[in-house]
């Protein structure tokens, strides 16, 4: 199970972008998050990044793993059906549950959630 930003586990972080002038900001060996958004995905594909996506339906799962999405974050509503689907269609992608709770470590666990992206790992401001 993958633990991304965990406090004892060191990852490197995720950057949650809202616009290509952010994507063009952050490392060059960065995850870029980012809500479900068609151009951000065209511009991360073209320029082969790394992205993960928020996805808050199963539709929006589908599209994303077609689009080449290395994480799927998810909220804990979804994130049963998310790995699910995940797993039956054979997914590359990995489903994270979004979380800033170490219970969680148990659900994700007892659940074969792929990991936890814990709240800490995502940067924000790219000034």
């Amino acid at each position: 199970m993958l633990l991304i930003g965990h406090e004892l586990i060191s990852s490197a972080p995720f950057y949650r972008v809202d616009s290509v002038e952010q994507i063009a900001k952050t490392p060059s060996n960065a995850t870029i998050l980012f809500n479900f958004d068609p151009t951000l995905i065209a511009y991360c594909s073209t320029q082969k990044l790394s992205f993960a996506l928020h996805v808050k339906q199963i539709k929006e799962l589908v599209l994303a793993n077609a689009l080449g999405a290395s994480y799927f974050v998810v909220d804990k509503t979804l994130a049963l059906h998310a790995q699910k689907v995940a797993d039956d269609y054979l997914f590359e992608g990995k489903v994270l549950l979004l979380s800033n709770d170490d219970n969680d470590i148990e659900f994700a666990a007892s659940h074969t959630i792929d990991g936890i992206l814990f709240e800490s790992a995502i940067t924000s401001s790219l000034s």
